[in-house]
């Protein structure tokens, strides 16, 4: 039984089939009214409706703008083109100031259908000029009479092309949300105090008719801040409650002691002194490992910073008290090189570690099963593979996730009901986040920060090459590998592909093998579609030395650690953003040896893409980059829930260029939450925002 009419299923609608019910259910996700009501505009259009068609003026060439015209239709006919094989539509609207021509290519007998002689309607679309006539093709039509008032303020939808072949275009939606608000507007409850309401927002409903159909920019602007308002202050709920239902809650193994295995490591193979910073995360990460609260820890650091290290003195801890650790990381490459890197250090005081991904043979999981229930592997090391159910500890007491962004709630949680008793979390991440609004998001997870880089790095040079400049690059490269040091060449596509004319991986392939002969099997090649056992082998040869260049596509954008390495050359590099690109650099600058990053790109790239090289070329600060990214695409992939790539899952609000919004908000959130705790568990409009917050 349904409470409230928002509730209500889309097929209710009038005028909505369920053939098209069903589109939006799968295009758009839209499946209630409320969803409907919740499905904002991605643009307006200032197009007031004309009624005088004399005013407008033939423009040359091919001139184009957007007008809404009053007319009635007084012809229709059809006429052949293309030699007769093709058909089109054309019907005259006409008012008392004059005519314009509205043309159909395509569903022509529909159209034929469907037009009505002599009834008022109003037309929407791009006016052309064709032979001295006023042309609009493909026109959207509204009958007049539907319009009680004149729409002068245009909402414009996202339509899917599979939406718009189906019949649905922007004029369609219009007139399905009117419905859906004549039908529901009073239903649309307030959520906020009523002194809130008077002292700064638009009431809820107001808002919601004004989003889709504003009688003015000022009350766009006012429906525009209030949703905001309104969004963000259910995310600041989202995330009170979640750190309150977590600090609540969870005990934990205290780790007490710090024995034999790490102050034996410590003492003897530690590979570097730590710097002040990595060892401030060390203690916060000890505090937190003695107590019986179970750790919930983000540890955040730039590319390069010794998180792994870090990540290998907590497993030690671990260990030393009894129990197991893994860690869960988001790519296969990634997984070997940390298995290769942790294996080496550990297995010096004889501990044994194994690795875990979907490409381990069947034959390898089971001794990998046994060994893991029966406690002689301390630590295990993998992909998501780590989490499937087949998958038993005998006691893991640590669960460290690298790379964090690219994993979601559900991903963690499935760590925790690997025991009885929760392990302790640690979570690490590369992504530099403004140390403010990673306490925004981050709100369930205590934060630890390592700024600084180790004392014997240099300073990575980037600089820009166009193509034609690729012969100096290679003379370049060609010293370096003499010097002794090994070169990542890094393409963004495998193969040749219609859609794009980048540089691919294999064509590049061939290419370097024929401008470094003198270098025979010296040359390695890593891409996603290589099985375990060759990326393996690929991985091996280079972190030995064997191979002097690794050709790859950005499957080692992450965690890759050759301190040889010295060069690393991005072709195509306007294909990547921003924080890709900065990882990929941090594939360099490992080690003692001047290090350089080449981006190469052709004369012709756009201005964002110039932009973004600039940044690269200027700093090597992860933090600034960080920012110029985030203004640059938003902060879709920030946000924790089970989808962790496209857009953010808040739908009008932006944690970036609202940032002061969400200011305001916080301490009015934190204030509701103080007085009314369990609102989260009952109210109708929460539950319905956090649906759609975390994807739960």
């Amino acid at each position: 039984m349904l409470h409230n009419i928002l509730e209500k299923s889309i097929e209710n609608l009038k005028g909505l089939s369920l053939k098209k019910a069903h589109l939006f259910n799968v295009e758009l996700n839209i499946h209630t009214y409320e969803d409907f009501l919740f499905f904002y505009p991605k643009k307006y259009v200032n197009c007031p409706i004309l009624e005088d068609i004399s005013k407008l003026k033939f423009k040359e060439k091919t001139s184009e703008s957007i007008i809404q015209i009053m007319g009635k239709i007084t012809k229709i006919k059809e006429i052949n083109y293309k030699n007769k094989k093709g058909k089109i539509l054309i019907a005259c609207l006409e008012n008392k100031t004059g005519f314009i021509e509205l043309v159909w290519y395509h569903k022509i007998n529909f159209f034929k259908k469907n037009l009505k002689k002599n009834i008022p309607i109003i037309v929407y679309g791009n006016i052309k000029f064709f032979q001295k006539k006023i042309q609009i093709i493909h026109p959207n039509i509204q009958k007049f009479q539907l319009l009680k008032k004149k729409i002068s303020i245009l909402p414009i939808y996202s339509i899917s092309k599979k939406l718009k072949k189906n019949g649905i275009n922007n004029f369609f939606i219009i007139n399905l949300l009117k419905n859906i608000i004549e039908e529901s507007k009073n239903n649309i409850e307030e959520v906020f105090f009523q002194d809130l309401i008077k002292k700064k927002l638009m009431h809820r409903r107001e808002a919601l008719i004004q989003i889709h159909f504003p009688k003015s920019l000022e009350k766009l602007f006012q429906a525009q801040y209030r949703l905001k308002f309104e969004e963000l202050f259910f995310f600041k709920l989202s995330l009170l409650y979640k750190k309150n239902r977590n600090t609540k809650l969870l005990y934990s193994y205290p780790f007490f002691k710090l024995g034999k295995n790490f102050y034996k490591f410590y003492k003897h193979f530690l590979p570097f002194s730590l710097t002040e910073d990595q060892k401030k995360v060390f203690r916060e990460i000890r505090n937190d490992l003695k107590k019986s609260i179970q750790m919930n820890r983000l540890l955040q650091g730039d590319v390069g910073c010794g998180k792994t290290i870090i990540a290998v003195l907590s497993m030690l801890i671990a260990l030393d008290n009894g129990y197991q650790s893994c860690l869960m990381v988001p790519t296969e490459v990634l997984a070997i090189q940390h298995y290769f890197s942790i294996h080496k250090m550990v297995s010096l005081i004889g501990i044994k570690t194994a690795l875990l991904t979907s490409s381990v043979s069947i034959k390898k999981r089971k001794f990998i099963y046994r060994d893991l229930i029966t406690g002689r592997i301390s630590i295990l090391i993998g992909t998501h593979t780590l989490i499937q159910k087949s998958v038993h500890f005998k006691n893991l007491g640590l669960a460290i996730i690298d790379e964090q962004q690219r994993f979601g709630v559900e991903q963690r949680a499935k760590i925790l009901e690997k025991n009885k008793i929760p392990p302790h979390i640690l979570i690490m991440t590369a992504t530099p986040i403004p140390r403010t609004l990673s306490m925004t998001l981050y709100q369930d997870l205590n934060i630890s920060i390592i700024k600084e880089l180790p004392l014997d790095r240099k300073p990575i040079k980037t600089i820009h090459f166009w193509n034609k400049n690729k012969p100096k690059v290679f003379e370049i490269i060609k010293n370096q590998i003499l010097k002794g040091r090994q070169i990542y060449i890094i393409y963004p596509t495998i193969e040749k592909s219609k859609k794009n004319e980048y540089q691919n991986l294999i064509s590049g392939y061939k290419i370097l093998k024929k401008e470094f002969q003198n270098l025979e099997n010296k040359i390695g090649i890593l891409h996603g579609r290589m099985n375990y056992q060759e990326k393996n082998i690929q991985m091996n040869r280079f972190l030995s030395g064997k191979n002097k260049i690794m050709v790859s596509t950005t499957v080692i954008e992450v965690g890759v650690d050759v301190p040889n390495a010295s060069v690393i050359l991005i072709e195509n590099a306007n294909y990547f953003g921003l924080s890709q690109l900065h990882q990929l650099r941090g594939r360099v600058g490992r080690g003692p040896y001047q290090s350089y990053c080449f981006l190469m790109t052709n004369e012709k790239i756009s201005i964002e893409s110039r932009f973004r090289i600039q940044v690269m070329c200027q700093t090597n600060d992860g933090l600034e980059i960080s920012k110029k990214d985030l203004k640059l695409r938003g902060s879709g992939d920030l946000i924790i829930g089970t989808k962790q790539s496209g857009k953010s899952c808040l739908r009008i609000a932006n944690l970036i260029q609202d940032y002061k919004l969400m200011k305001e908000v916080i301490p009015i959130a934190q204030n509701f939450f103080h007085k009314k705790p369990n609102f989260f568990l009952t109210h109708r409009v929460y539950k319905y925002y956090n649906k759609y917050l975390w994807k739960k």
